[in-house]
């Protein structure tokens, strides 16, 4: 990005610093007057944001432009926001007489094209995505490397092109200016009526548009609003469930107490309690490590689909077992996953019982288990720990195997499993954020694709790992001669296999799901390359 001054002149908009940083709820708001000129792309998280006045309901894939002068003020919901902050560097390039010359650009209004405060952009998801990988070629490197630089300016370039394109679906002022004054008048009654005046719409208009863009009538955002907000309250000191739920907008505790169970999963009295509540796990992705890793152990596990057996498929002796298991552990409540939906009901009937959401995002379950045993803090350490090693691995593997090429395979049932390089935890790993290069045959944008042992095409890979998933095999020799030998069908006389370092792997399909498998993958990894 270099917009011209005059004929001789430049302004050139270098990075300075590129910054990952996490702003939590705080009794005081989060205020200040920025010195730099700042880029700020929100990861996760919600709240409200005053710039120069001017209040914004903060949202996920959100960007905002801040210049010198203004000021913010920050009020994260619970759980926090999470965002990117880039620091620009803005100069003025002079070619007088033949000759070039460089000094600071100042505040000159020029130097940069992007509009100051809440940027309407389309794909920021996408600009998003490549400002996590520029994030860790910083990272890895140094922000002076050029290449790193160029990179910047295609970003800057993204951004001002799609400034001038909307999507039809994109919330109107008058929605944000609706959703704002939620945020900021929560603890207040709000009528619909006011809502749909803001927003310059009828009440019918406003509900039906407000449900087609947020997923959510416009007061179930207002309760999630309430409800964030007097997890906060409860978490203090001399705090009644009573008194919570007046602070925040809730005229009836009951009905306080019903919406706060349906948001969260548990009653506002077991959240209180929640770091003394013995916790039970229903599950096949990992929560059980997801809570040793914040210090909690489970009073009790169950897992319907291990070893590849369906929960609908498995014999009434074996639920009834399994349930029984729980039940005599006597947890305080039961945490389960989708797949264990078709026991919920006598898994409620044991405690109480939350059911999670799928998300391929192991962050984001790993935050709500540590929400729901009170372990926020605990997590936020553990993330951070699984991402600072993931950049020390990523430069690590880059050194000792740059452009080489690697595949997962997983062996189960006479079949073949390839994973892909999306929608799945150990995918995201290995090709986004550690950066490994795929083989030919490793399927993009998707998790897996699955052959029969004698129908595996040729797979051509310096580095394959393989996880055999009912374990058959007595040793590694035996995989690999599996493997060499091909299937009974091939009729080519050679194994699907063509790799100079094969090795067999652990689970990582199943490990990625928490920290603790993370670092196992990652340990496995480091130990088999370097």
């Amino acid at each position: 990005m270099m917009p011209s001054y005059q004929a001789s002149e430049y302004a050139l908009v270098l990075l300075s610093s590129l910054r990952k940083r996490i702003s939590r709820p705080s009794p005081a708001s989060l205020r200040r007057t920025i010195r730099g000129n700042l880029l700020i792309f929100v990861e996760r998280g919600k709240g409200l944001l005053r710039l120069d006045g001017q209040v914004i309901a903060v949202q996920p894939e959100q960007i905002l432009y801040l210049r010198p002068g203004m000021q913010v003020e920050l009020v994260p919901e619970p759980g926090g926001i999470a965002y990117y902050m880039l620091t620009l560097r803005p100069l003025l390039v002079d070619r007088r007489r033949g000759s070039w010359s460089c000094s600071p650009a100042g505040e000159r209004d020029a130097f940069c094209r992007l509009p100051p405060g809440l940027l309407k952009t389309v794909g920021a998801g996408t600009i998003l995505r490549q400002l996590e990988r520029l994030y860790q070629a910083v990272r890895a490197s140094s922000v002076r490397e050029p290449a790193l630089q160029l990179r910047l300016q295609g970003l800057l370039q993204q951004l001002e092109d799609r400034l001038s394109v909307r999507k039809e679906a994109e919330e109107p002022d008058g929605m944000e200016r609706s959703m704002a004054y939620m945020h900021a008048n929560y603890s207040e009654r709000i009528k619909l009526e006011t809502l749909s005046a803001l927003a310059g719409l009828t009440p019918t208009s406003y509900s039906r548009s407000f449900k087609k863009i947020r997923g959510v009538s416009p007061m179930e955002y207002l309760n999630v609003i309430r409800i964030n907000h007097s997890k906060r309250l409860l978490d203090g000191e001399h705090v009644s469930v009573k008194s919570a739920s007046q602070s925040v907008g809730f005229g009836n505790e009951f009905y306080f107490s019903r919406m706060f169970k349906r948001e969260v999963g548990l009653s506002p009295y077991m959240y209180m309690q929640r770091r003394q509540l013995r916790v039970a796990v229903a599950c096949s992705f990992r929560y059980e490590d997801c809570l040793r890793s914040v210090g909690v152990e489970p009073v009790a596990v169950m897992n319907g689909q291990e070893r590849g057996c369906r929960i609908e498929e498995e014999s009434t002796a074996f639920i009834h077992r399994e349930l029984q298991r729980i039940r005599q552990a006597r947890p305080d409540f039961i945490v389960a996953d989708y797949r264990h939906r078709p026991v919920y009901e006598q898994l409620k009937e044991i405690a109480p019982t939350v059911l999670l959401a799928y998300t391929e995002d192991w962050r984001i379950t790993h935050r709500k288990l540590a929400e729901l045993v009170g372990r926020e803090d605990e997590a936020e350490r553990t993330i951070e720990q699984v991402e600072r090693r993931i950049r020390e691995a990523r430069g690590l593997l880059r050194s000792a195997c740059d452009s080489e090429t690697f595949c997962f395979m997983r062996l189960y049932d006479g079949k073949v499993r390839v994973h892909g390089t999306a929608e799945h935890p150990m995918n995201a790993l290995l090709y986004t954020e550690l950066g490994l290069k795929p083989c030919f045959r490793v399927p993009l944008n998707t998790a897996y694709k699955e052959f029969t042992f004698d129908q595996v095409p040729l797979i051509d890979t310096d580095h394959l790992y393989v996880y055999d998933y009912l374990e058959q095999a007595e040793d590694e020799e035996e995989v690999l001669d599996r493997l060499a030998a091909g299937g009974s069908g091939s009729g080519s006389g050679r194994g699907p296999v063509c790799s100079p370092r094969i090795r067999l792997a652990s689970n990582w399909v199943g490990q990625s799901w928490s920290p603790l498998g993370q670092h196992r993958i990652l340990d496995e990894l480091l130990q088999g390359e370097l």
